[in-house]
């Protein structure tokens, strides 16, 4: 009977391991370790970018509501220098894009925005939008100059050159300005009560009773605060980023390293098999492999002593 060593068929083995998908113990390490770290960096910057959305939503619709408010309280609509004054006051502010006042049983309608030259377009985008998307809350102006440039390729033949130059110029103006940033909708009604109080009725409130004075319509533009919004967020994203490599690139260093020492005792284990018992083990990873090593390299000592008994000359080979 011929007795066939360990190492006859190893290649057999793994030729079949291979087949079966076989994979070494230092990628399933790094899978367990390596990538729920990777994983979970990641779902934490979807989270973050989900929150951001959610956080830009209520702080541009309480900015929208606080200033609609202090507009709303104070504006006399039987003034019309007064209302004048004050809606080009209010749109001084960065963060007011427009206000929109409609008397109640009044054709007169007041219209500002921060550029009153594209009153006109910014009004007829906004009365489209509002009419095809009474519910929606932010609104994305359309771009101005394409306006100026239809407007000027729509000129008749005879049209004044003044007209045409003065187009030319508004349009290089506009081209140089930054783009519209979206803008938060507010609509609501003011109404007078009998006491002279003004009460304010935003949509999906009750109807006071009262005497409706005015509708009200404003846009605050979100440029600056989405801006803001961005930097955090990318802040944010950055330090789980490199947070993330840093806790991967430990786990894998520290994988790395375990694997190495089982390799290291694999190794040994496996000359023992072919009679190589004369390569002392020693491992220095002060944990359990580290004590498998031990008994691995007394066991390897016992058979050398063993096998020195045995063998012609009282040495192992």
């Amino acid at each position: 009977m011929t007795l066939n060593s360990p190492a006859s068929h190893r290649p057999a083995q793994r030729q079949r391991s291979l087949w079966r998908g076989r994979r070494s113990l230092r990628s399933k390490a790094v899978l367990v370790t390596v990538l729920p770290i990777l994983a979970l960096a990641l779902l934490t910057a979807v989270i973050l970018t989900v929150q951001r959305r959610a956080t830009l939503d209520a702080i541009a619709r309480n900015l929208s509501q606080s200033v609609a408010s202090v507009l709303a309280t104070s504006l006399d609509v039987r003034d019309l220098p007064l209302v004048n004054t004050q809606l080009r006051a209010a749109v001084t502010s960065p963060s007011v894009a427009f206000v929109d006042v409609q008397p109640a049983g009044q054709e007169l309608r007041y219209f500002t925005s921060a550029q009153p030259d594209t009153d006109w377009l910014l009004r007829a985008q906004y009365d489209a939008f509002v009419n095809a998307f009474p519910h929606k809350a932010q609104f994305q102006p359309s771009d101005r100059v394409s306006a100026y440039n239809d407007a000027l390729k729509a000129l008749q033949p005879g049209t004044p050159d003044s007209v045409r130059q003065h187009l030319r110029e508004a349009t290089a103006t506009l081209a140089a300005q930054p783009h519209s940033s979206p803008v938060e909708l507010t609509r609501l009604d003011v109404y007078e009560l009998p006491n002279g109080a003004r009460q304010l009725r935003f949509a999906g409130d009750p109807q006071p009773r009262g005497t409706l004075l005015f509708t009200m319509g404003i846009g605050v533009a979100l440029g600056d605060l989405h801006a803001v919004l961005n930097r955090q967020l990318q802040l944010v994203l950055l330090t789980c980023t490199l947070v993330g490599l840093v806790a991967a690139l430990s786990a894998y260093l520290a994988v790395r390293r375990l694997v190495q020492t089982i390799l290291i005792i694999t190794e040994a284990a496996e000359q023992a098999s072919l009679g190589r018992i004369h390569d002392a083990l020693k491992v220095d990873s002060n944990d359990e492999l580290e004590d498998l090593a031990g008994a691995i390299e007394r066991l390897r000592v016992s058979m050398q002593l063993a096998l020195s008994r045995l063998l012609p000359g009282g040495r192992a080979q």
